[in-house]
C-alpha cells in the first residue's frame, strides 16, 4: 500500500484554505491506495466534529492510513508528560474515530542536560501505556527515527545515532512497531546494518529526499541525496513487505504530490515492489 502524508501542502489544510476532504480526494486523483493526516488537521475533536471530518474525509474513497502525532514524552516537567499522555490517549481515539488503522508517534524533543537513560525510561513507559489502549481500538501505534517537526523548538530525542539504537533496542518485543524514515536515517549516516536492525519490527517506511543536511532541507523525492532508490532496493532485498508512505516535503504543492507520488511509484516497481 502507497499512501502519503502532504507535508507540501500542511499550510493550507492547517489554516483552513483547504479541508481535509479535498486532501482525500486530491489522494484518489493522485492514484495513491491511502493517505496520511497529521493531527494539526483535526482542528474539532467532538463527537459530531469527528464524525463531520470522517463523512469528508471519505468523499474521497480512499482509506484513511496514518494519523501523524507528535507527543513530548521527554519533557523534565512530569505535569508536561501527563499532559502529553492524555492529550496522545484523545489523538487516538480521534483517529480511530476518523477510521484510520495507525498513530505515528514520537520519543519527544532532546532536553541538554537531562539523563538519557531516564528520559528512555519516560518514552518507553508512555508508549506502554498507550499502547493498552490502541488495542482496543485496533489502533498499530508507529514510532519514528524522527528529526523535528515544525511545532517543536527542538530536535527529536532520538535524532542522535546511539540514542536512537538504544530506543530501537528497547522497544524490540513491545506491540509499539516501527515507521522507518528513509531520509532521516540518511540525515544521520545509518547505513544498511541499522536498517537490517530495524526491519522486523518495521511495519511502514516512510519515503522522502534531502536536499542539504546542515540546514536540513527536503527536497522532491529522487532530486536529493537521499539515495531513495538504493534503499528501497536494499528493503526489497531484505525482505520487507509493509506499506510505504510518502512523505511529500518538497514545497510544491498539489503539483509536487502529483508529480512525487508517479516518482515513487517508478521507484518502487524498479525496486520490485
Amino acid at each position: 500500500m502507497l499512501s502519503c502524508l502532504p507535508v507540501s501542502l500542511f499550510p493550507e489544510i492547517i489554516s483552513g484554505r483547504m479541508s481535509p476532504g479535498k486532501w482525500a480526494r486530491l489522494a484518489a486523483d493522485c492514484g495513491l491506495d491511502a493517505f496520511d493526516i497529521s493531527i494539526l488537521f483535526v482542528k474539532d475533536q467532538s463527537r459530531a466534529g469527528l464524525a463531520a471530518m470522517r463523512k469528508d474525509l471519505e468523499t474521497g474513497g480512499l482509506p484513511l492510513h496514518m494519523v501523524c502525532t507528535y507527543p513530548d514524552f521527554t519533557a523534565p516537567d512530569p505535569a508536561v508528560r501527563e499532559r502529553e499522555l492524555e492529550k496522545e490517549r484523545r489523538y487516538i481515539r480521534a483517529a480511530w474515530a476518523l477510521g484510520a488503522d495507525s498513530v505515528r508517534i514520537t520519543a519527544g524533543q532532546y532536553y541538554p542536560g537531562e539523563d538519557q537513560d531516564r528520559q528512555l525510561a519516560q518514552v518507553t513507559g508512555a508508549f506502554s501505556r498507550l499502547a493498552e489502549l490502541a488495542e482496543k481500538f485496533k489502533i498499530t501505534l508507529l514510532w519514528e527515527n524522527h528529526s523535528k517537526p515544525g511545532a517543536w523548538e527542538r530536535p527529536d530525542h532520538n535524532f542522535h545515532p546511539e540514542r536512537l539504537e538504544k530506543m530501537r533496542a528497547a522497544l524490540m518485543g513491545s506491540p509499539v512497531r516501527m515507521n522507518y524514515d528513509i531520509a532521516n536515517a540518511y540525515l544521520l549516516g545509518l547505513d544498511e546494518a541499522f536498517m537490517r536492525r530495524c526491519l522486523s519490527v518495521t511495519e511502514s517506511v516512510h519515503v522522502n529526499d534531502v536536499a542539504s543536511v546542515s540546514p536540513i532541507r527536503f527536497a522532491g523525492i529522487g532530486e536529493g541525496k537521499a539515495g531513495v532508490g538504493e534503499a528501497l532496493k536494499t528493503l526489497k532485498r531484505l525482505g520487507y513487505q509493509g506499506d510505504f508512505s510518502i512523505e511529500e516535503a518538497s514545497g510544491e504543492g498539489a503539483e509536487g504530490i502529483r508529480k512525487y507520488t508517479e516518482v515513487t511509484r517508478r521507484l518502487l516497481e524498479e525496486a520490485g515492489f
